[in-house]
């Protein structure tokens, strides 16, 4: 190889790196996925959240008392309320597992919808809960159905 050649391959190398380390500079942070930013202020990434669980003690059906005791489990519980033909039962989560006495209309079906309000956290620049779930079956999927078949 003369010095001519070897002097072609010098510059033929030095501007193939300057034009990568230009296009890096200048362009390569802009590639990647479609839609995504790199903007200053962007919010911390927040690992998700694991559901919390949420049950309902079987009820008694049919009965002939006029109240029962509705047992409740909910993972970092804020609120119970069970909502019925007889009314809106409204009680803090203060104990584990809560129990709500609700009351009940005579010779009445009683259909129920229990809600739990779980606790609003805050972990760093994260926030999680904050939620209702709800549901009208208990623990074993059965309907929450009261017959209250009396009026003693």
């Amino acid at each position: 190889m003369n010095n001519s050649t070897a002097r072609w391959l010098i510059i033929i190398v030095l501007a193939l790196v300057l034009g990568l380390l230009v296009w890096w500079l200048l362009g390569a942070r802009d590639v990647g996925a479609p839609g995504a930013t790199d903007t200053p202020g962007d919010t911390t990434q927040c690992p998700q959240a694991t559901p919390e669980f949420f049950t309902v003690e079987p009820v008694t059906s049919p009965t002939d008392a006029l109240t029962q005791i509705i047992t409740v489990d909910l993972g970092n519980g804020e609120a119970i309320t069970v909502t019925t033909e007889s009314g809106v039962f409204t009680v803090p989560f203060d104990t584990f597992p809560k129990e709500i006495e609700i009351t009940l209309l005579p010779n009445m079906t009683h259909n129920l919808t229990v809600e739990g309000k779980v606790r609003e956290v805050q972990q760093g620049d994260c926030t999680y809960g904050g939620y209702t779930l709800s549901t009208t079956t208990d623990r074993n999927g059965a309907p929450l159905v009261i017959e209250q078949t009396s009026g003693q």
